[in-house]
């Protein structure tokens, strides 16, 4: 099969794909505007994404995470309560709050095409982002750099304090809204450059 034949090929399974998650509500509604713009490129199709989230975790163990728990997950800014609520969910283990940026990949027909939306990325701020795959595909990952992993607890219980507690939901909140402001910068320079 040709470059371009795979490229097609590739493109039209990733399409399909998407279509299917989004029937089913598996696409982060916030990151849509920027999917649909990428994939509506010829040189290019998004094979995931994730609009950035912020996450309470509970790890049975330290690099455990086949059997981490979920307990709350956002693709927004949150609020103490959130978490409160979250945390009543909790059984055994450890509990992480987690801010995630965004993070998309990028199917590229050609190298020249994957430098180009990758000096894009970066210069939006996507400073964490490179070229993941040469083997069948060209993937860019676009990915920043901030985030926040910090433990709060174990099997139920809060071991920070309230200040503690709404500093790390500010800085997670922080992380959100900048990455944000990214993504937006991103579609506006892919809107107006491309």
């Amino acid at each position: 099969m040709s470059n371009e034949s795979n490229f097609k090929f590739q493109k039209n399974n990733a399409l399909k794909k998407l279509e299917k998650a989004k029937a089913h509500n598996l696409v982060d509604k916030g990151i849509m505007p920027i999917l649909d713009l990428i994939n509506n490129f010829d040189d290019y199709y998004t094979s995931s994404s994730c609009y950035g989230r912020i996450v309470l975790l509970e790890i049975p163990s330290i690099g455990d995470k086949k059997n981490a728990v979920f307990l709350g997950k956002w693709h927004r800014q949150i609020s103490t309560n959130d978490i409160s609520e979250s945390v009543n969910k909790a059984n055994k283990g450890l509990l992480w709050i987690l801010a995630q940026s965004p993070i998309i990949h990028i199917g590229a027909k050609t190298i020249e095409a994957a430098d180009k939306i990758l000096k894009k990325s970066i210069s939006c701020g996507f400073k964490n982002s490179g070229i993941k795959s040469f083997d069948k595909n060209i993937i860019v990952e676009v990915a920043s750099t901030e985030r926040l992993d910090s433990p709060i607890g174990s099997n139920g219980i809060l071991y920070c304090d309230d200040e503690y507690l709404d500093l790390l939901i500010k800085i997670a909140n922080n992380i959100f809204a900048k990455s944000s402001g990214k993504l937006l910068k991103f579609q506006d320079k892919l809107t107006n450059d491309f």
